[in-house]
């Protein structure tokens, strides 16, 4: 059955009823909780309807509550071996979906940006392979350190298309964190949080790598454009030509 609570923060939040006695033990949910389920006339308090979740272990062995055993054994799953980690979960996906919309637009600019970069390559290898002066117009207009990447089309158009596809799956790592996030917040699952936590991480390695790749590629396409030339060998001396010979003066 599907459960809904109230939050510290007035926030209606989903919950599996196998998860309840997780969130009780965490301190997430307490007896003034307000919890409501579908078939409800209103919101009742956790500690009016489900009474078992806030008894020490002790009483629910004795079955002092009607209910308590089968209550328990319900939670008796993967879930509940180890309630303090799923209230552990639960609040660190709270944290995390703070900054899940910043996740969100960093993850669609990251993928704009791969858009433009596969956009520009494909522009390139365009005028290049059809209209190859369009490309020498450009370069006269363009500032000097962007001569390079015209100087060698072809070259611009790779790098442009792997830094596109880079920064595209960048992007899906980031959305697909931001989404695992949530999911892990309303239900309590380790595994959705560590999906989440494992994307995020994989696009911080990304990033690294890109930069990295973007650095090397600069510094080859520089190098070999500024590459110093050779020195033309100097022309040999001409022989020395002797002055003409001085002629005799006659004072009449």
């Amino acid at each position: 059955m599907l459960w809904y609570y109230v939050s510290s923060s007035q926030e209606r939040i989903p919950v599996l009823e196998n998860r309840m006695s997780a969130l009780a033990v965490s301190g997430v949910l307490r007896p003034t909780t307000l919890i409501w389920h579908e078939g409800l006339e209103s919101w009742v308090s956790a500690g009016e309807v489900k009474p078992e979740l806030f008894l020490p272990p002790s009483a629910l062995r004795a079955g002092s509550v009607p209910g308590a055993e089968s209550s328990s054994s319900a939670a008796a799953g993967p879930a509940a071996a180890a309630p303090e980690n799923q209230g552990l979960t639960q609040e660190l996906a709270r944290t995390l979906r703070g900054y899940a919309g910043w996740v969100e637009v960093s993850g669609w600019l990251h993928g704009i940006a791969g858009v433009l970069c596969v956009a520009v390559g494909t522009a390139v290898g365009y005028f290049a392979w059809r209209r190859p002066e369009r490309l020498a117009d450009w370069k006269a207009e363009l500032p000097g350190f962007l001569h390079p990447a015209l100087n060698q089309p072809w070259w611009t158009v790779g790098v442009c298309w792997v830094f596109g596809i880079i920064l595209m799956f960048a992007g899906l790592q980031l959305m697909a964190g931001a989404v695992r996030t949530r999911r892990a917040e309303h239900l309590g699952s380790v595994e959705d949080l560590r999906i989440a936590l494992r994307s995020m991480g994989s696009f911080f390695r990304t990033t690294a790598l890109t930069l990295l790749l973007g650095l090397l590629a600069a510094g080859t396409v520089l190098l070999y454009q500024y590459r110093p030339a050779g020195k033309p060998a100097p022309a040999p001396a001409s022989p020395a030509t002797p002055p003409p010979p001085p002629r005799d003066r006659v004072t009449i």
